[in-house]
């Protein structure tokens, strides 16, 4: 694209040069005076542009080139634009100056990059024999001087508008972009290290920006010139370094030998200039820069052998490419030694930007394609954790309905140990009576009363839905109070009501009711007592039932090893209670504590 539209800039000024006139021979005499007579042994003839060897030996050589032209109508000025005037100078018509350009002295290097423009007025033209001189002294080791254009002021200034425009706009510009896209791509590289070509695609960029801004500096004080050209040498080696690392990790060849060898080449030579200084200028200009080929051209073969394996069009694509630079790059060598009568318009600033941008085409479908993979893999890891929940929800399920039979194996075990223990604990007993024939009928009746007592508290304590010990224990006591009555026992009941918060499973609730069931039968058994007060209440945290008679007292002996007494024990303990019982000759205390404030954990 860059090339099409510089195509199209040389047509245009193709079209515009019909109309001027075109001064492309030239005399030129290598002298220092100040003023050459016209019949000077020291001129001698060229054919435009001109490119010589400069003659050794001094540090600053002068110039003088001479054109003649003759002019068609003298009453307006005519205007004389200069392509390429390397080195500045003095520009006389007919012996009046018309422009003077800063050129090299002792103390600056001056190289101007841009074309220039000045007027000549009527009273310095004649009809016929017009004479232009221009003399400058340059120290670059080969002459620059181009053909000369000659016009009225609109077709002059529109061509040197345009000129200027690709000789140093473009140049500026593309520097630039180069620097910013550089810096940009060196953060991409700086978060993701491990791509390795987006750091060597910035350093490409910012090294060729700083060498294009750099290189095309026109003035450079002497005092500092070693250090403007060893950077221009330093950066220059340095995007042909990093050009080479990107063919040949571009192309799946990585080299440490050969990495390593570019990079002892390029910073030993670079320190060889530092250290020598200006004597070592030709040296670096003709060899040390092409010591860089070899390596250039195998990174291409390389390059070449990988795009006809692959066939990618991003290898195909920067085949061409460096192709294309290589080809500029050969054409400005062949410019800057003054090689095959070439013109001084260098090319490559306008190539390997565009170059560049291949490149980073090239780093953009690799990130385009990275971000495609990281969304597939994205897409993909979604749709196996939606698998996964899926069949985390099913696992759930059934885990579910599993503990759902385990629960209810669970409740038909425990009612199955209840019955077992309780009621069918006192049918054995009774039938062992009956058998042996040891019951009578009061015995009977007592033991068939235990039996319901045992299933009616089995009942209860599966019958409520709202973990209510209270009202369970109220059932306990409309069933027990006409026993305590039909003997004469005089039974007292007080209870508080218990906290909203407190809540009692049926199992814990379970325990509680027989111990106090046996509590109460001990009474109507053993105790011989008048007056029995049963008190449910809170004391802190914890539930506390206390069963109080005024019998004949317990035995401590009993107390400590009694079976009925080491049951309701153990009934305490399973649900993380306290028992305890005393006695004396005025009675028995029995004592259940229960913690309501933290878990039970019980065995039924």
């Amino acid at each position: 694209m860059v090339l099409l539209v510089a195509g199209l800039f040389v047509q245009l000024d193709a079209v515009a040069a019909q109309s001027l006139l075109r001064l492309d021979n030239a005399d030129f005499a290598v002298s220092e005076s100040s003023v050459l007579p016209a019949e000077s042994p020291l001129w001698r003839s060229t054919v435009l542009p001109h490119r010589s060897d400069r003659p050794v030996g001094q540090d600053l050589t002068g110039y003088w080139y001479r054109l003649t032209f003759d002019a068609q109508d003298i009453s307006q000025p005519l205007w004389l634009l200069f392509p390429k005037l390397r080195s500045g100078g003095s520009v006389y018509v007919n012996g009046l100056l018309v422009g003077k350009i800063s050129e090299a002295d002792a103390a600056t290097q001056r190289r101007w990059f841009r074309p220039f423009m000045f007027i000549a007025p009527p009273v310095a033209l004649r009809p016929v024999g017009n004479e232009i001189r221009v003399h400058f002294r340059i120290r670059e080791p080969l002459t620059s001087f181009g053909e000369v254009l000659i016009g009225p002021e609109q077709s002059i200034r529109s061509m040197y508008d345009r000129l200027l425009f690709w000789e140093n706009t473009v140049t500026e510009v593309a520097g630039i972009l180069c620097l910013i896209v550089g810096a940009l791509t060196m953060l991409i590289w700086v978060r993701r290290r491990h791509e390795s070509l987006y750091g060597i695609f910035s350093a490409c960029a910012l090294f060729w920006g700083v060498r294009t801004l750099v290189f095309r500096m026109p003035e450079v004080t002497m005092d500092h010139w070693v250090a403007w050209r060893f950077t221009y040498y330093f950066t220059t080696a340095g995007f042909i370094v990093f050009i080479t690392l990107f063919l040949l990790r571009l192309s799946q060849c990585v080299k440490p030998v050969i990495e390593r060898f570019l990079v002892a080449y390029w910073f030993g030579g670079c320190a060889v200039f530092l250290a020598i200084g200006v004597a070592a200028r030709p040296a670096m200009d003709a060899w040390w820069t092409l010591g860089f080929l070899p390596f250039n051209f195998y990174s291409v073969l390389v390059l070449l052998l990988y795009a006809r394996r692959t066939r990618t069009p991003s290898a195909l694509a920067m085949l061409a490419a460096i192709v294309f630079a290589f080809a500029l790059a050969l054409h400005d060598f062949a410019v800057q030694h003054g090689l095959f009568g070439l013109e001084e318009f260098y090319l490559l600033h306008l190539g390997i930007p565009a170059f560049l941008l291949v490149m980073a085409l090239i780093l953009l479908e690799r990130f385009l394609k990275t971000l495609e993979l990281a969304d597939s893999m994205q897409d993909q890891l979604a749709a196996r954790l939606a698998d996964r929940e899926r069949e985390l929800l099913r696992s759930h399920e059934r885990l579910r309905k599993l503990e759902r039979l385990n629960a209810i194996a669970g409740e038909r075990q425990r009612i199955m140990e209840n019955l077992h223990d309780g009621v069918g604990a006192q049918l054995i007993t009774s039938l062992m009576l009956v058998k042996g024939g040891r019951a009578g009928q009061s015995d009977m009746i007592n033991l068939l009363q235990d039996c319901i007592d045992e299933m009616r508290i089995s009942l209860d304590s599966l019958a409520t839905e709202d973990d209510d010990l209270l009202s369970m224990l109220e059932n306990f006591r409309a069933r027990i109070s006409p026993r305590f009555s039909a003997i004469g026992l005089k039974l007292q009941w007080t209870d508080n009501t218990l906290p909203d918060s407190a809540s009692i499973p049926p199992q814990c609730s379970l325990q509680i009711l027989r111990v106090l069931q046996e509590a109460l039968a001990n009474i109507l058994k053993h105790a011989q007592a008048a007056n029995v007060l049963v008190s449910v209440g809170m004391e802190g945290e914890s539930l506390v039932i206390s069963v109080k008679d005024d019998g004949v007292g317990i035995d401590p002996s009993i107390a400590v090893k009694g079976h009925g007494i080491g049951n309701m024990r153990n009934r305490a303990e399973r649900i993380g209670g306290s028992f305890a019982i005393s006695g004396s000759d005025s009675g028995t205390t029995v004592r259940l504590s229960v913690p309501l404030s933290t878990p039970t954990q019980m065995v039924d």
